[in-house]
């Protein structure tokens, strides 16, 4: 039995999944982050090296879905290979050619699909299996919002251009870094500002300070809450405010009128960016953590941006990916949605 294998890996999490060329799963694997540059080249071949054997692993035969064809995972041959990595592309490449090499032998990092016996593996950017998870179509535009945020223009699934993805630094606008630290600063200030009509509890606080404070100050605000509540946020990661942004969804479908404002204009700059590399007419895909979950954020992207639509699995995009030049231009057309539903 030919098999097809897709990876999906950031800097949070690698996620691996094993399908038949029909697109039928066949087992998934998980680890963390696996982005060479973020996480370290040792670290980040340890966690892709876990998310892959798990998927090649044969879990013995009271839990085999597939019969024992021969060679390579128990079940079957694995015919191709596509990565999807976020980081460096020559580090991506580097770690994929280490990780693949040892876990697949006959793997092929040429391109060059006439290897006799040999698996094709390709390595490409995690936006494109992202692009992929939402469309079949091989050109048009991904916007993610995760931690952090990028729009890119695909064509033939290959990045055609980028808007932002710079970094919390410098940009990011619109991700989930961007959406907790304006709701760490609306909180600083509610605890801070004088209100002429207090709200609920000290004046000036919302539903969205009460739930910022519980995350950062769980023992309580203390009697100094806005000096408290800066030694907590800068005690930890910059990132790790990327925590706060479920918050400032909760908040704003209860109708705190600050994490409305907060949704608001993290869902404008997002649209934003996402026309600066937009091609009408063709797919616009949403995806990362912040636009696929339900919630107000992706619903104000998707009134601000008519035909969007939500990105599936992205690793099981990958696999259809390596499954695409093996089946005709019609029958990969059809089956992409039996790899790409959300795990």
């Amino acid at each position: 039995m030919h098999l097809v294998l897709g990876v999906d890996a950031g800097g949070t999490s690698s996620r691996a999944a094993l399908f038949t060329l029909d697109g039928t799963l066949v087992r998934r694997g998980q680890a963390g982050g696996a982005n060479p540059g973020a996480r370290g080249m040792g670290t980040a071949a340890a966690n892709l090296t876990a998310a892959v054997r798990a998927t090649l692993a044969d879990p013995g035969p009271a839990h085999r879905t597939c019969p024992l064809t021969g060679a390579g995972t128990g079940e079957g041959t694995v015919v191709g290979v596509v990565v999807g990595l976020a980081g460096n592309p020559a580090l991506c490449a580097t770690l994929t050619e280490r990780v693949l090499g040892a876990l697949l032998p006959g793997a092929d990092f040429t391109g060059d699909r006439g290897v006799p016996g040999a698996t094709p593996v390709r390595v490409t950017g995690d936006i494109v299996t992202a692009f992929a998870a939402g469309t079949p179509s091989p050109s048009g535009t991904v916007l993610i919002s995760g931690t952090g945020a990028i729009a890119a223009r695909i064509t033939d699934h290959a990045p055609a251009g980028t808007a932002d993805g710079y970094g919390w630094l410098l940009g990011d606008e619109g991700s989930a870094f961007w959406i907790g630290l304006a709701a760490a600063r609306a909180t600083i200030r509610a605890l801070t500002v004088p209100r002429p009509s207090p709200t609920r509890g000290r004046a000036g606080q919302g539903l969205l300070a009460d739930l910022v404070l519980g995350r950062l100050l769980p023992d309580g605000p203390g009697g100094d809450p806005g000096a408290r509540l800066a030694a907590a946020v800068h005690a930890r990661p910059p990132l790790a405010l990327a925590e706060l942004a479920p918050l400032v969804s909760e908040a704003a479908m209860g109708g705190d009128p600050v994490a409305v404002s907060i949704v608001a204009e993290a869902a404008s700059r997002l649209a934003s960016t996402a026309s600066g590399v937009h091609e009408p007419g063709l797919p616009l895909v949403l995806a990362g953590g912040v636009l696929t979950a339900e919630g107000p954020v992706r619903d104000a992207v998707r009134g601000l941006l008519e035909g969007a639509v939500t990105a599936g699995d992205p690793a099981g995009a990958a696999a259809w990916l390596a499954a695409r030049p093996l089946l005709g231009p019609q029958e990969a057309e059809a089956r992409h949605s039996r790899f790409t539903r959300p795990a």
